[in-house]
């Protein structure tokens, strides 16, 4: 039983294993007292049964020994006496020297009684045996004529009818009961983990945007109050941290920024000053990059810190997602016009309101400019090839470059922060925080993004959910960033 329960209780949760396992424990002890009752009945149905062979046997003997009645009368007394409790009767008295049958109240069963013969013991005066559906009880009887076995077979159809009787019974009282047991099992495992169900729906409400809400718990002196009381401890400990990283994240965003703006614009100053000093320009335009790239850095740093902990929600708007990636498009071409976007409008619907997805309009385009900046940048010819469909309830942008292909033991970890590949990145400049930005902001809209390797580039998928799928399946808060 312990291995069933290993392999069902996987399946299940705790509501379910409970309901399962008070439903085998208590079936398994009324199936064994159903069985219980069964044999018993039986046994006490035989004994009940032999009995009455017995009495017919000693009655039989009796009045052809002591009262020397001749076989007319025995039959006939016999025939009278119990005869509707004993079905296919048949009455016997053997002489054990002659072999001989001295009485029979059914002749044609002679051969019958010989063959219960076998099943006597030679040594017990008094006996039963049984033999199909036939049940006998035999005495030895001794007088001064010799020794003679008196038989007496029927079969107990009464006692079978009982016994069939009580057995549907017991099958419909064990169905109806097992029944029962399951609904009770379920209902008071419902009751047992109500507790646990009420705390859940109440951390659900508090996460993401009510983390100063605290569990609240009638009875923090049991097993379940102790766990609550536990999680409200958490929960401060969670709020502390958050909020410590809200006030780093607001302070750094201001302290970093503004110098780093001043730092560009000053450089850009100076490179206008001395264009005309080769010996300083160049040292210029260099300070300039490396300025542009650490405050690119700083921008995806804290845009990466915005999303984790942020938790005011956006205002849900309705946008078309074709809209959205052409907007990004043209802003990625505005500060990269030597970078080629294609757009491939074949797979376009021709119904648009299936382009209708709910979510922040410029989080976004944060995705599509990261995606066709890391497209562009990783292919040999520095473009990118754009796919537009729809599937069911989704929208689906594909994203395709020409380039090395990703090793598949990497694709997992491409969308970690920091992390950059090896065999693709090798001298491209940039910092390993867009894809990871571009999870991110994905599965804040219950969307999916996927990575294809192919043998001539990569493509990376961007699927999420349309208007229709978002109206009977989620009303989701996106997290600002």
């Amino acid at each position: 039983m312990k291995s069933i329960l290993e392999n069902i209780n996987f399946k299940l949760n705790i509501r379910g294993q409970l309901t399962l396992q008070v439903l085998l424990l208590v079936g398994f002890l009324f199936m064994f007292f159903s069985v219980s009752i069964y044999f018993f009945s039986k046994l006490y149905l035989e004994k009940r049964f032999f009995k009455k062979l017995q009495d017919k046997a000693l009655t039989t003997s009796s009045l052809f020994f002591d009262f020397q009645a001749n076989n007319i009368e025995i039959q006939k007394i016999v025939e009278n006496t119990e005869g509707e409790y004993l079905n296919e009767e048949v009455i016997s008295i053997i002489d054990i020297k002659r072999n001989l049958f001295v009485f029979s109240n059914n002749l044609k069963k002679e051969e019958f009684h010989r063959l219960f013969m076998f099943r006597i013991d030679t040594n017990s005066p008094v006996g039963n045996a049984s033999l199909g559906a036939y049940k006998m009880a035999y005495l030895k009887i001794k007088d001064n004529s010799g020794e003679y076995w008196v038989m007496v077979s029927a079969v107990d159809k009464i006692g079978e009818r009982a016994l069939a009787d009580l057995k549907n019974i017991l099958v419909i009282m064990s169905f109806v009961a097992l029944l029962f047991i399951g609904f009770l099992g379920w209902y008071l495992a419902n009751k047992a983990l109500a507790p646990i169900s009420d705390i859940i729906k109440q951390l659900d409400k508090i996460f993401p945007k009510n983390i100063s809400k605290r569990i609240i718990y009638t009875n923090f002196g049991d097993e379940i109050g102790q766990m609550a009381e536990t999680i409200n401890k958490l929960l401060q400990r969670a709020e502390n941290a958050v909020f410590t990283q809200k006030m780093f994240v607001a302070n750094i965003s201001h302290e970093l920024k503004n110098p780093l703006t001043k730092i560009f614009t000053q450089i850009e100053l100076l490179e206008m000053k001395y264009k005309n000093y080769p010996e300083f320009h160049d040292q210029i335009v260099s300070l300039r990059e490396d300025t542009l790239k650490l405050n690119h850095l700083t921008h995806s740093l804290l845009q990466l810190a915005n999303i984790f902990s942020n938790e005011n929600a956006l205002p849900l708007t309705e946008i078309r997602l074709d809209e959205v990636v052409f907007d990004a498009v043209s802003e990625f071409k505005k500060w990269n016009a030597n970078k080629n976007i294609e757009i491939d409008l074949e797979s376009f619907p021709e119904d648009e309101k299936f382009l209708i997805v709910k979510g922040s309009e410029e989080a976004l385009k944060v995705v599509f400019k990261n995606l066709i900046d890391n497209a562009c940048k990783f292919s040999v010819n520095q473009t990118a090839l754009l796919n537009i469909s729809v599937k069911r309830n989704q929208v689906k942008v594909e994203i395709k470059n020409d380039g090395i292909p990703i090793p598949k033991n990497e694709i997992t970890q491409i969308f970690q922060p920091f992390y950059r590949s090896d065999s693709t990145s090798r001298g491209k400049t940039g910092h390993g925080v867009g894809l990871a930005i571009v999870k991110q902001i994905v599965e804040l809209h219950h969307g999916k993004i996927g990575v294809f390797p192919q043998e001539d580039g990569n493509l990376f998928q961007v699927t999420l959910p349309n208007l229709f799928y978002w109206q009977s399946n989620f009303k989701l808060n996106l997290i600002s960033i």
